[in-house]
């Protein structure tokens, strides 16, 4: 398959599919005429890509996903951990991300006469104590 049918089929452009070949999350492809033939295995590389981007993962990250799940491929691989360990830092920014929120909230609710007035009477997260002054 040549690297026009690859990009419309995982609607991903052919530069990017370059770039993941120059960096090693594909393997360079076998060349007929000068044009890239690409294999069943590149098309899986490339679809995993996508699932583990869309999971959070960097290309790094996705690098070392793709060989240890090529050490070992089973559903109880080595690449479990990986996804647990992301898993867990994801969790963690929506936790970050939620109190942010609230801080944002009460903040925007706050009735202190001035932001001034609501940082000197307390840290953005005890504001809404102080909400009805």
């Amino acid at each position: 398959m040549k690297i026009g049918d690859v990009a419309r089929q995982l609607d991903m452009p052919a530069s990017t599919i370059r770039y993941y070949e120059r960096v090693g999350l594909i393997e360079r492809q076998r060349r007929v005429s000068g044009r890239r033939q690409f294999n069943d295995r590149a098309l899986f590389a490339l679809r995993f890509v996508q699932l583990a981007q869309a999971a959070g993962f960097t290309i790094a990250e996705i690098k070392s996903l793709l060989e240890s799940y090529a050490q070992d491929p089973t559903d109880t691989g080595i690449w479990k951990p990986f996804a647990e360990t992301k898993q867990a830092e994801v969790r963690r920014q929506i936790d970050t991300l939620q109190r942010m929120d609230r801080v944002l909230t009460e903040l925007i609710g706050c009735r202190c006469s001035s932001i001034e007035a609501c940082v000197q009477l307390a840290t953005p997260a005890d504001c809404a104590v102080h909400q009805s002054r």
